[in-house]
C-alpha cells in the first residue's frame, strides 16, 4: 500500500496529493501521514518536478474541504457524540460549557491555533462545528491555518528531501523509521496534555477530599 501510494505521488502528482490530504482531513487515516506526503511534494518541488504553489494549492483546498466535512458532522451531530462519550475524552460538562464559550471569544484564533497542534487538526474541525464557531470565521481560520502548515512542510521537504529520500529508495523500510517518528512527535503533545488533566484532576480530587 505504501509503494502503491507513492507511485501514485510520483505518477499523478497534483491529483494524488489532493486525493490523499483530503481523505486524512476528513477523518479517514491513510497509510502514510499527510505531512510526509506534503514533504516528498516539496522534495519534488526542489528538484523541479512540481510548482511549489501547485503544491501548497492542492494541500490548501484539500484541507478547506476535508475539514467542512467534520465542521458538518459536528455541527450536526456534535452534541449527542460529546453528551453519551465525552467522559471517556475527559470533557465532562463544565468543561464543555468553558470551550464553548473560550470559542465564542477566540473563535478564528482557536481554530487557527489549535490546527497547528499536531494531533488535534481534525478534531478541532469537530469541535468548532460541535459548539458552532460561524461558519466564514472556521473556513478563513482553517484556510490560514493550511497556508502555514502545509508551507512548513513543503520548506522540510524541499530542506532536507534530498538526504532522506535516496536513503528510503535505497532501502523502501527505512520510510518505516521517518514515518513511526513523525508519528512519535504527534503523540507526544497529545501525552502531554492527558497527563495534565490526569494531575489536574487528582489535584482537584484531593482538594475536595481535605475540604471535605
Amino acid at each position: 500500500m505504501v509503494h502503491q501510494i507513492w507511485y501514485l505521488l510520483h505518477h499523478y502528482d497534483k491529483l494524488s496529493l489532493f486525493g490523499l490530504l483530503t481523505l486524512e482531513e476528513s477523518g479517514i487515516p491513510i497509510p502514510v501521514p499527510g505531512d510526509a506526503v506534503m514533504a516528498y511534494a516539496g522534495h519534488r518541488v526542489s528538484i523541479g518536478e512540481m510548482i511549489w504553489w501547485q503544491a501548497l494549492l492542492c494541500g490548501v483546498l484539500a484541507t478547506v474541504i476535508g475539514s467542512c466535512i467534520l465542521y458538518n458532522i459536528g455541527r450536526r451531530g456534535g452534541r449527542p457524540l460529546l453528551h453519551r462519550y465525552g467522559r471517556y475524552l475527559h470533557l465532562t460538562e463544565g468543561r464543555q460549557i468553558r470551550i464553548e464559550s473560550w470559542l465564542k471569544r477566540f473563535g478564528g484564533f482557536a481554530v487557527f491555533a489549535g490546527r497547528l497542534i499536531p494531533g488535534m487538526r481534525c478534531g478541532s474541525s469537530f469541535v468548532a462545528g460541535t459548539f458552532g464557531v460561524p461558519y466564514p470565521t472556521f473556513l478563513l481560520a482553517t484556510a490560514a491555518s493550511a497556508v502555514v502548515w502545509w508551507g512548513l512542510f513543503l520548506y522540510i521537504g524541499a530542506t532536507f528531501g534530498r538526504y532522506v529520500v535516496p536513503a528510503v529508495e535505497a532501502n523502501p523500510k527505512t520510510l518505516f523509521i521517518f514515518v513511526g517518528m513523525l508519528v512519535l512527535s504527534s503523540l507526544v503533545p497529545v501525552y502531554v496534555r492527558f497527563r495534565m488533566d490526569r494531575e489536574r484532576t487528582g489535584a482537584a480530587i484531593e482538594l475536595g477530599k481535605n475540604q471535605g
